[in-house]
């Protein structure tokens, strides 16, 4: 039995080793013994037959014994496999969650890596809220639900501690905020969050705006359907560029880096082994041109401080910030957190934005509501600038960039490492064992969301009996000690986003389905999404009146919200021209036409 193996023994290669040479010695002893009696000479008729038949009958047993010492060694490394597999602290009574940990060494990390949220949402019907698996070379517990989420978020530093797979440290380096640790990254935390105050954001409104005004215009342009996530990925990278490091590029030098980091991404999560061609050796030499691009912009940067001439965007913010309390930020410091940035600046922003785009398509009623909101602040006027104030009082619009957030969380969850082992839903999570929660899965099960698969901006509006919704059931930016110190960044994104969008143009999805989706590293359509834009500068006023009636029924009669399955019919072009129209009527009015 596998459970009566002695503490201390002998690997198991040395084991084989030993059976076979005990085995095969004993074979050629006993040829010997053969031979000689085949040779001698009371028997010389027999000695060439029973030489032959002597010499077959070796190569016959050291052929069985070639075959049987591989199968032998399978069956023992799958046996330790499962001894060690199934083995938790042996000092508590607790069982370990239900689950399986798949192949020898291999785990599930292929199933982790091919089926996306499939993988987390078909185990959690499975084995429920709390199952154990084998992936990226460790043995884990994933979890989900508000409560268990919560004790994990808030567990940092006396449960878990955060632990990045050894793929993605090394790609996106470790003097940053999100690979320290303990008192490292509170002072980090403390000093990134001044980048991120009211009064940074207010100076980072401008440049915001001006990089989606324009790329919604650049979409309006040509006839043919714009891939939106590349798209969007170019207009998150540009604005990170510009108000997190103050790198305003354009044109090709934007789409160079903005596939760089696509290619980086796109290999992060990778076996942990550096073989040539291999995932981590791409990661790495992205990264390595990304440095290059990124050195000259640093340096300069660094001189202009040094001068006097401090702009206004996050980096030299934290320069000055950590100046403050006696720390100058290394070269390498510097190159991470500028790499973190941008990695967590835009790379998560584009698949939300992507997000936004497919889910207002799918919903015109809900189009409707925001241009009403839009109309409700005097903010119809596709050129006109915003303020921070304006922004934060448009409802509506806050409400749907909630909902997507909800529906489509950016980031499928993260990953710690159990300190001590510590009870969780009535299970025993074992000291050292990775514990990952899910976003994701912990939205969808919400037990106090109404219909949670449909897309419903009005489930955020104050409810009438003045309750409050649990505040771990809705944890897109995370929580706890390590929530996210850009939510309000990328927030102020979607929100311009969808405001631009509404006032500006209309739009549909180019063959009028809904995409396949893929979750790692980030949610994206498969498709890149295909999306035909027009300007509402296109459309007539003379069938305002009729289009204005067509919406306002749709709303009246209570489409549903739901985001449908691939078969969908797509929303009809008109459902698209009412708010477009009402907003040329307005400006027509303000010219005095």
């Amino acid at each position: 039995m596998v459970g009566d193996f002695p503490k201390s023994r002998p690997s198991v290669k040395t084991a084989i080793t030993h059976i076979k040479a005990g085995f095969l010695a004993g074979e050629r002893g006993r040829r010997e013994r053969d031979r000689a009696q085949c040779t001698s000479p009371y028997i010389p008729t027999q000695t060439f037959t029973s030489d032959s038949s002597c010499c077959g009958h070796t190569m016959l047993v050291e052929l069985l014994v070639n075959a049987a010492v591989p199968l032998v060694l399978v069956l023992v490394l799958w046996r330790l496999w499962r001894h060690y597999s199934v083995q938790g602290d042996p000092a508590c009574d607790l069982p370990l969650p239900k689950g399986s940990m798949g192949l020898p060494f291999i785990g599930e990390t292929l199933a982790f890596a091919t089926q996306g949220a499939d993988f987390s949402r078909s185990r959690h019907e499975l084995y429920g809220d709390v199952y154990k698996t084998h992936i990226l070379g460790r043995p884990t517990v994933r979890v989900r639900g508000a409560d268990n989420v919560r004790k994990i978020l808030h567990g940092e530093n006396t449960l878990v501690t955060t632990v990045w797979p050894h793929s993605i440290r090394q790609v996106l380096g470790t003097q940053n905020l999100a690979m320290s640790f303990g008192e490292e990254h509170r002072f980090r935390k403390r000093i990134v969050l001044k980048a991120f105050n009211h009064d940074a954001m207010e100076s980072y409104l401008g440049s915001l705006q001006a990089v989606v005004r324009d790329t919604v215009a650049r979409w309006c342009g040509p006839q043919q359907p714009v891939l939106v996530y590349p798209a969007t990925r170019e207009m998150s990278f540009q604005s990170a560029a510009a108000s997190l490091l103050g790198i305003h590029s354009g044109g090709e030098d934007a789409q160079r880096v903005t596939i760089l980091f696509q290619n980086m991404v796109d290999n992060l999560f990778s076996l942990p082994i550096k073989i040539p061609f291999g995932g981590l050796s791409k990661a790495l030499q992205y990264r390595r041109s990304i440095d290059q691009w990124l050195e000259g912009h640093i340096k300069r940067k660094q001189r202009d401080i040094e001068s006097g001439d401090v702009g206004t965007d996050a980096l030299s913010r934290l320069v000055l910030a950590a100046r403050d309390v006696g720390h100058d930020l290394s070269s390498q410091e510097l190159q991470d957190t500028a790499v973190e940035l941008l990695f967590a600046g835009h790379e998560t922003t584009s698949s939300a934005a992507t997000s936004l785009i497919m889910h207002l398509a799918l919903q015109p009623q809900v189009v409707q509501k925001v241009h009403e909101d839009l109309e409700k602040h005097g903010l119809l006027q596709p050129d006109q600038p915003l303020s921070l104030e304006q922004v934060g009082r448009l409802t509506y619009v806050g409400q749907v960039v909630k909902e997507v957030l909800r529906i489509s969380p950016p980031i499928g969850g993260g990953f710690r490492t159990a300190q001590k082992t510590f009870e969780l839903d009535g299970f025993q999570v074992p000291e050292g064992w990775t514990v990952t929660y899910s976003i994701r899965d912990t939205h969808e099960s919400a037990e106090n969301e109404s219909s949670p698969e449909k897309f419903d901006p009005d489930r955020w509006a104050a409810l009438s009996d003045g309750s409050r919704r649990r505040r771990h059931h809705y944890i897109p930016f995370g929580g706890g000690p390590r929530a996210c110190a850009g939510k309000e960044f990328a927030k102020l994104q979607l929100k311009l986003l969808c405001v631009e969008l509404v006032r500006t143009c209309r739009w549909e999805l180019a063959d009028g389905k809904v995409p396949a989706m893929t979750t790692i590293p980030v949610p994206r359509p498969v498709n890149g999404l295909p999306v035909r834009f027009t300007p509402c500068e296109l459309q007539t006023n003379n069938t305002l009146s009729e289009a204005t009636t067509q919406s306002s029924a749709s709303v009246a009669a209570g489409q549903s919200s739901e985001v449908p399955a691939a078969s969908h019919t797509p929303p009809k072009q008109e459902d698209f021209k009412a708010p477009c129209q009402i907003v040329m009527a307005r400006k027509s009015e303000a010219c005095g036409a």
